[in-house]
């Protein structure tokens, strides 16, 4: 059932920092940034299953499950980077609204 955090939390976190920060994704097709998308995906998934491998071993839920998640969204920043730059979209700082 853990599972379900990271693949279920990605798609709010990921809606919040890519439409609510001032980043723009810039660069690439639809289907390049949409590959991205999936790219930062995984990313974060694999991500949240490496932390959680690491932290398990500590027992119990909060260092099983709510660390790595909470470690990998804060990381999500530097994941969606990642995501994008492998498909040739880069994810920069963009203008803050007034």
């Amino acid at each position: 059932m853990e599972w379900l955090v990271p693949f279920c939390l990605f798609w709010t976190l990921a809606a919040v920092y890519l439409g609510g920060f001032p980043v723009e994704i810039v660069g690439g097709s639809g289907v390049r940034q949409t590959l991205g998308l999936v790219n930062t995906y995984v990313l974060f998934v694999v991500v949240w299953a490496i932390l959680r491998a690491v932290f398990g071993g500590l027992g119990g839920m909060l260092w099983s499950v709510v660390l790595p998640t909470v470690l990998t969204s804060l990381a999500l920043p530097v994941i969606a980077w990642a995501g994008y730059i492998v498909v040739g979209v880069r994810v920069q700082k963009g203008e803050v609204p007034h």
